[in-house]
């Protein structure tokens, strides 16, 4: 099991609030597990949850996400 820093999550997120990260990360799960499979090139159990946490970790989280973060937390871009 891998485990991400927090802080470096929050940095790349724009917000440090912990329950705005993990409703993020959760429903970006949800939704790739309800359109999309994994790719091909993930390891066979690679979850969803991790798949959010890596495009996190790498910043390749689409910008809709983030932004929607943002106008839900009300914050400014």
């Amino acid at each position: 099991m891998k485990f991400y820093d927090l802080v470096s999550l929050a940095s790349k997120c724009g917000t440090d609030n912990k329950y705005e990260i993990t409703a993020l990360v959760a429903s970006r799960a949800r939704w790739l597990s309800e359109i999309e499979e994994l790719d091909e090139n993930l390891p066979a159990n690679e979850k969803y949850l991790s798949r959010v946490l890596l495009e996190l970790e790498e910043n390749v989280l689409p910008p809709e996400w983030i932004e929607s973060l943002r106008e839900s937390s009300g914050e400014s871009c």
